[in-house]
């Protein structure tokens, strides 16, 4: 009992010291904002145009992390975003008390019937990840907006591809 204890008070330290280095990282053009086309959700990594994924990340920019980002047409979620994933899982499994919302989005593509079932489908793929790590299922809530808040308003592939996502909202009591 003293170990998950003391994994879970290294977890919340880990977290709060993330939280702490972030406020404090100063922010580029196109990384880490929040706007009301996107309801205020963040997309740190989105700028980056290598990935959107976890490699190289400390687990507090892990836990932080809460935009993954699919492939065009597909729900499947990319081994690059599973260690973010794992990261709040672990958190929610931590804090039992704590819920999410996983919001399903898509490129505007597609019928607006099609887009919300794949949105859905995403965001119940991250959601199907984090309960195979022990999350409650009562913990998560599923949504689809697929096309109707896009990341950006934009019509390239590089805009697409920050449309094509779930993001993770920590919900409060």
């Amino acid at each position: 009992m003293k170990v998950k204890q003391l994994a879970q008070l290294l977890l919340i330290s880990c977290a709060i010291l993330g939280l702490a280095a972030c406020s404090s990282m100063k922010k580029h053009s196109g990384q880490g904002s929040e706007d009301a086309a996107n309801g205020g959700v963040e997309t740190y990594g989105a700028g980056d145009s290598s990935n959107f994924g976890g490699d190289n990340m400390s687990p507090a920019q892990l836990l932080a992390k809460r935009v993954y980002y699919f492939d065009f047409d597909r729900s499947e979620v990319k081994d690059s975003e599973k260690p973010a994933i794992i990261a709040n899982a672990d958190h929610l499994v931590a804090n039992s008390h704590a819920k999410v919302l996983l919001e399903g989005h898509t490129d505007p593509r597609g019928s607006r019937e099609y887009n919300v079932a794949l949105g859905e489908r995403r965001a119940k793929a991250v959601a199907n990840l984090m309960e195979s790590k022990g999350v409650r299922p009562d913990q998560v809530r599923v949504i689809s907006y697929g096309a109707e808040r896009l990341a950006v308003p934009g019509r390239t592939e590089e805009d697409y591809q920050q449309d094509r996502r779930a993001a993770l909202v920590y919900l409060q009591k």
